[in-house]
């Protein structure tokens, strides 16, 4: 089951780097004069790719991985000490929830929007920062699937 959940979290990871990228660039490739329900698709579905990776990486985190919260067994400071065990344990975790809360918050911001200046700028700045943070805290060295 381990295996199937980390696979799964893996593969959609490319689902929630696009999802990211298209909810950047399709505001500012849009042409229209108004903003309508449409417009705001590629930003609810970069906010359901983030919580169905948190939900993944929950079970992850605290049921089945040894890097998991299985790791601080021996403490904070052998993990803060492995560079490996730092970087899924804790720097993966926070840099991820807190890329969460900028899609969270960014598509608040734009499902209220109606002009497009604002969309384009609103999603340019929620999802970008989140994006960056997405893309600093996947452990590239060890998930390559």
């Amino acid at each position: 089951m381990q295996q199937f959940l980390q696979s799964t979290h893996s593969y959609i990871r490319w689902l929630v780097l696009l999802a990211g990228i298209l909810a950047m660039v399709l505001p500012i490739l849009n042409n229209n004069t108004t903003v309508s329900k449409k417009d705001k698709l590629p930003a609810l579905f970069l906010m359901i790719m983030c919580d169905i990776q948190l939900l993944l990486g929950s079970v992850l985190y605290f049921k089945y991985s040894g890097y998991g919260i299985s790791a601080f067994n021996n403490g904070v400071g052998a993990v803060m000490k492995n560079a490996e065990l730092r970087k899924i344990a804790v720097e993966h975790v926070v840099l991820m929830l807190i890329a969460l809360v900028l899609v969270h918050i960014g598509y608040s911001k734009v499902k209220k929007v109606m002009e497009l200046d604002k969309l384009k700028r609103t999603s340019l700045i929620y999802f970008g920062i989140a994006l960056v943070l997405i893309l600093a805290g996947i452990p590239w060295n060890r998930l390559m699937a």
